[in-house]
């Protein structure tokens, strides 16, 4: 039985609402320090994905997504850009649906999966660049290398949903763009794509 939100409707603006959100965009495997006035946000299993797509000698993009990633978001409404995320993704969890393949990604040439085992993200920086938009930038580690990174967050839509008892749903798009060489991940580089987009689709929902 789906529990409805019980966050303060005047807090909550359609503005304002759409700018708490996008500061925790990025929340994929999220542990934060909790302000006083934060609110827990919970992701929606069942829609959300992590998603990737690379360059295949000119040809084709070649499409995958992790199948085990979390989130925990917490939010100060008072403090929308003093929010931090950890992003945590379970590397051998790699599927572009085909396994030859996909067993590969997860060996020594690539994600090195069994030495690390977690890729990870921390957030050092969320800058707003409209209410409907906003730069989120942190440290990204892959294969044991940690560098800074900034993607993208955009607000699809933010108020209660008639599929979830009025519980109020925010679904957000985060895209961007990495060098996979920079992370040691070079097998087939530059005939297989370097740069590797990013897009992750997330409902998430407050639990205060």
């Amino acid at each position: 039985m789906p529990r409805k939100s019980t966050v303060p409707g005047p807090r909550w603006s359609r503005t304002a609402g759409r700018a708490l959100v996008l500061a925790a965009a990025l929340g994929i495997g999220l542990a934060w320090a909790s302000p006083a006035a934060a609110y827990r946000w919970q992701m929606d299993r069942s829609h959300s994905q992590v998603k990737f797509s690379v360059d295949h000698l000119g040809y084709s993009l070649v499409h995958g997504w992790f199948r085990e990633f979390d989130a925990e978001i917490d939010l100060d409404p008072d403090a929308v850009e003093q929010a931090t995320v950890n992003f945590s993704i379970r590397a051998e969890s790699v599927d572009t649906n085909w396994e030859g393949r996909d067993r590969y990604l997860r060996g020594p040439d690539f994600l090195d999966a069994e030495a690390h085992p977690v890729i990870s993200f921390v957030s050092t920086q969320v800058r707003l660049v409209s209410a409907e938009a906003a730069d989120i930038t942190g440290d990204l580690t892959i294969n044991g290398i940690t560098r800074t990174e900034t993607l993208r967050a955009a607000l699809n839509k933010y108020g209660p949903s008639a599929l979830a008892g009025g519980e109020v749903v925010a679904g957000f798009t985060i895209i961007g763009e990495i060098d996979r060489t920079a992370y040691d991940v070079s097998f087939a580089a530059p005939h297989v794509g370097k740069d590797v987009e990013i897009r992750v689709d997330l409902e998430i929902s407050p639990r205060p």
